[in-house]
């Protein structure tokens, strides 16, 4: 699976997160582990606060699209204020084997785990001779 880095023309400040993003604490993507294993892919974003609902998770001509909106709060509650939900937007290129329709994702303990399951291969079919 291979990150799609966004066209200069799309965003400059994001292809520029993109390449520094894990410099200082600035960043505007969370973090991704990407595993695989004999029956699927499996990436894992770090995302606590995020809102359940506020994932966007799409795929488009074999590109896996994560996006949120981001978390705002109220800039009057607070003392000191660190931590930060911006919206973001990561976008892979799916492997050949990946099924675009079989994709599920699941949000728990602020890990967003999205799980692409592998196409079944095909078997080869025994085709039986009758004789006559």
């Amino acid at each position: 699976m291979r990150y799609v880095v966004p066209s200069l023309f799309d965003d400059f400040d994001s292809m520029f997160n993109d390449f520094f993003g894990s410099v200082g604490s600035n960043r505007k993507f969370p973090p991704v582990d990407i595993t695989e294993n004999d029956e699927s892919y499996e990436l894992e974003f770090e995302v606590p606060g995020y809102k359940e609902d506020g994932f966007r998770i799409t795929t488009h001509k074999g590109i896996l699209t994560v996006a949120s909106d981001g978390v705002e709060s109220s800039e009057e509650d607070y003392l000191i204020k660190e931590i930060s939900r911006p919206a973001f937007s990561r976008s892979f290129q799916l492997p050949e084997d990946a099924d675009e329709n079989e994709i599920s994702a699941e949000n728990r303990n602020g890990i967003l785990t999205v799980k692409i399951m592998k196409a079944k291969k095909a078997l080869p079919k025994r085709i039986d001779v009758k004789i006559c």
